[in-house]
């Protein structure tokens, strides 16, 4: 009778833990690109320092990179929908929404590439008009556009987030 009630007890601890382990934590209210303040598609911890997500910073970052990036936040929102978000719901057609108020890439691959180095950095991203789509693209986190991530990004979403040189240039591939 007792290993029965120590068993219920801890139970019935675990199951409080669980539940609670949002409570207490400012709701996040905002989207994404409003708390990444530089632009560069990541949410560093100085610029969460200050807002709703600071409390949930470390639940976020999953890589431990002190970094949240896109998918990170994205991820987040879906699996605490209703717990966290206020007015954000992430899916399929919010992000299309989101992306269609961007400016069109109008450019290829290989002029966006700078440096010839097959990569598009930050840098050239942010001089070359593709600063609000960086994030979305680099699949990997490693803060560069490989040709496989941009080609498969305007593969996915087409004439909604690409012009004709950019979208010609896939036809090509």
């Amino acid at each position: 009778m007792k290993k029965l009630t120590l068993a219920a007890t801890i139970l019935a601890s675990l199951s409080l833990a669980a539940c609670s382990s949002n409570q207490g934590l400012e709701r996040i209210d905002s989207d994404f690109a409003s708390l990444d303040n530089d632009s560069d598609g990541y949410i560093s911890k100085v610029e969460a320092d200050d807002d709703s997500i600071w409390g949930h910073f470390s639940n976020i970052d999953t890589n431990m990179d002190n970094e949240i990036s896109r998918q990170e936040f994205n991820t987040y929102m879906k699996l605490n929908n209703g717990k966290v978000a206020t007015d954000s719901e992430v899916s399929e057609s919010a992000f299309k929404a989101e992306i269609a108020k961007f400016d069109k890439i109008e450019s290829s691959f290989a002029s966006l590439d700078n440096d010839s180095n097959g990569y598009i950095s930050v840098v050239e991203g942010n001089d070359d008009d593709i600063s609000n789509h960086f994030g979305y693209m680099d699949k990997n986190q490693d803060k560069r556009i490989s040709k496989s991530e941009f080609m498969g990004y305007i593969k996915k979403y087409g004439n909604a987030v690409a012009e004709d040189d950019a979208l010609e240039a896939i036809k090509h591939s």
